[in-house]
């Protein structure tokens, strides 16, 4: 995905209250863009990726426990259970990246940023 594409999608998901860091990952779980400046490696990428393609039961992002509420081919859903921490949700693009999103728990539910998400990474 080209960046200016990339820019397009972070404008839309921040049209919703409640969107904290947006991100997108290769098939391989490379940072491609992020959103803003904050600390997400590769190696932290990679493991988000692995760990929605396999179906695990949590995924850690920025060292917070996210248990897997919903988890498919093209969508992710996460949250932080207790914790405060939001949720982690995701959708593969049309170009086959992975767009991800950390959201606060205000706005939408979880399972509304999930669908929103969706939409926005096929428009």
């Amino acid at each position: 995905m080209e960046e200016q594409r990339f820019q397009v999608l972070v404008k839309a998901l921040e049209e919703q209250e409640g969107v904290e860091e947006i991100f997108l990952l290769n098939s391989d779980g490379e940072v491609v863009y992020k959103s803003g400046d904050f600390q997400l490696s590769n190696e932290q990428g990679k493991s988000i990726l692995t760990a929605w393609k396999t179906k695990e039961p949590a995924i850690m992002f920025q060292n917070t426990r996210f248990a897997v509420l919903k988890n498919d081919d093209i969508q992710l859903a996460a949250k932080n259970i207790g914790g405060g921490k939001g949720n982690i949700v995701g959708s593969i693009t049309k170009e086959g990246d992975y767009l991800v999103a950390h959201t606060r728990d205000e706005g939408l539910i979880i399972l509304e940023w999930s669908i929103f998400i969706n939409k926005v990474a096929w428009s």
